[in-house]
């Protein structure tokens, strides 16, 4: 009985030792203070660039490579497709990197102008009102099935965003109108 005695003592004292160890708790003031401001959006610089192409290819294009590492990241719960999802997103995120890269730089700099230095990946997926989970845009897909497509997709044209921003840099072709029969002038 002594010795329970004893355990029960020596374990209420060690507690106490850990409790007078143990960091005060931190206040959401002082965790508001830790976190840095975030980025707010330049005036009227909200929304897609509907009328700024080079801008709207950029804001798309860095949409599916969110969209994408959400669905890669969800993948990797998955031990059926963990290991060729990983081997695909990240063989593709090689090629692809600067490219990525570039468009976030650009569309820091179009969003948070004399701050663009300190946008986050974060603060461009909320100035884009991107989705923080990958669910919302399955829509009526199982993840088990956008996992087990996804390393077939990735080497899609669809995703070689360098090949995407230099074709929508180059000029439209013009088309001319099919040629009528007329009949010659005299």
């Amino acid at each position: 009985m002594k010795r329970v005695l004893a355990c029960v003592l020596f374990g209420a004292l060690l507690a106490s030792a850990r409790a007078d160890d143990a960091p005060p708790p931190v206040s959401p003031a002082a965790i508001a203070a830790m976190t840095p401001p975030a980025l707010e959006v330049m005036p009227l610089r909200k929304g897609y660039a509907l009328d700024q192409p080079e801008i709207l290819i950029r804001q798309r294009l860095f949409g599916l490579a969110h969209g994408l590492s959400m669905l890669a990241a969800a993948c990797l719960d998955l031990p059926e497709h963990s290991a060729p999802v990983q081997d695909a997103y990240a063989a593709w995120h090689a090629t692809q990197a600067r490219t990525i890269e570039a468009m976030a730089q650009d569309l820091a700099r179009y969003y948070f102008g004399p701050r663009a230095d300190e946008a986050r990946w974060q603060d461009l997926a909320l100035a884009l009102n991107l989705n923080d989970s990958i669910q919302p845009s399955l829509g009526g897909v199982s993840l088990q099935d956008a996992c087990a497509t996804l390393p077939a997709a990735l080497a899609r044209p669809r995703y070689e965003f360098g090949k995407l921003l230099t074709e929508s840099a180059a000029p439209a072709v013009a088309v001319s109108p099919a040629p009528t029969s007329a009949t010659p002038a005299r």
